[in-house]
């Protein structure tokens, strides 16, 4: 009971950020749209696969995969062995030594494809330049951004098993704060002149405060109305 108290309390605490950072978020995508570096791929690549998946099939057995290997990649970066990976097209599962939230949650909120690609793309071109392809990338790059927030909306309406180790109210928060993070993380990596990482944090610092400021104001009269409502008609 204490800890379910705890994480909802810590739940509640977020969501003033989860609002700054969704709102920072949206005038970033607002201001997007004409990105020089190429934007139009990038979302056409996003779109493609939603076509994609909606008319052909959802190839789950693909997801399921990054799914699991993201558990275990996350499992080894908090210092703990794996010890069985098991992949299917119906689901998957994963035997660590050291659970944890993080562990949890990896796959909801880290899309393992596209930072794959991105690192692979960035590597390779260090080497050898391939500013030929950069349209090519950006559009498979799209569609792999596409390809996890889809299926991994689906993922959650099947009562997934991780979000019992945080509680789904909690994990709910911290899934749409590490998507967002790391959506603009993405984002400012592929177009940095138009992504700013420093007017972002800016941005969600205003907004969450605004926001607070918000709920405490509204908050204070409230309970000035009950102190009065009380005053009004004092207990018999």
């Amino acid at each position: 009971m204490k800890k379910k108290l705890v994480r909802a309390v810590v739940g509640l605490l977020l969501l003033p950020v989860c609002y700054g950072v969704l709102r920072s978020l949206w005038a970033l995508v607002l201001g997007f749209q004409h990105a020089p570096e190429g934007s139009f791929y990038f979302l056409l690549g996003f779109a493609g696969y939603l076509v994609f998946q909606w008319v052909f099939f959802k190839p789950m057995r693909t997801y399921v995969f990054g799914h699991e290997l993201t558990h275990a990649v996350a499992a080894w970066v908090t210092g703990g062995e794996v010890h069985h990976i098991q992949v299917g097209k119906k689901g998957g599962s994963v035997t660590v030594s050291r659970p944890n939230l993080f562990v949890a949650l990896a796959p909801y909120m880290v899309p393992f494809y596209s930072l794959i690609l991105t690192g692979a793309y960035f590597v390779i071109n260090f080497f050898r330049p391939l500013d030929n392809f950069w349209n090519y990338f950006l559009v498979v790059l799209g569609g792999s951004l596409a390809f996890h927030a889809a299926l991994t909306l689906y993922a959650l309406k099947q009562n997934q098993p991780d979000l019992k180790t945080g509680g789904t109210f909690l994990s709910a928060v911290l899934i749409v704060l590490g998507n967002s993070l790391v959506l603009v993380f993405l984002l400012g990596v592929l177009f940095p002149q138009t992504v700013s990482w420093g007017a972002f944090l800016r941005g969600t610092k205003v907004h969450t405060v605004s926001i607070c400021r918000l709920i405490g104001s509204e908050g204070s009269h409230l309970w000035v109305r009950c102190q009065n409502r009380l005053n009004a008609h004092p207990p018999q």
